[in-house]
């Protein structure tokens, strides 16, 4: 089995794919932004479940296609 590309949490864009840990994947709806301290990064999912993260980590992703891009 290969391993997933990962992306820092703080390159995440909506319509990017995150792998949750029960194996489904996630479209991100909003980007992400840190707390009042700064340590902890949140997001939301296009269902309404929020994404939270350390500043610093690397989650499992799907790029989102972005205009004109080529396959």
């Amino acid at each position: 089995m290969s391993s997933l590309p990962t992306r820092p949490v703080l390159d995440l864009r909506p319509g990017d794919q995150v792998h949750d840990s029960s194996g489904t994947w996630l479209t991100v709806a909003t980007r992400p932004l840190p707390d009042r301290s700064g340590a902890r990064i949140t997001w939301f999912y296009e269902d309404g479940i929020r994404g939270r993260a350390h500043w610093l980590a690397e989650l499992p992703c799907r790029p989102a296609r972005r205009e004109g891009a080529r396959p």
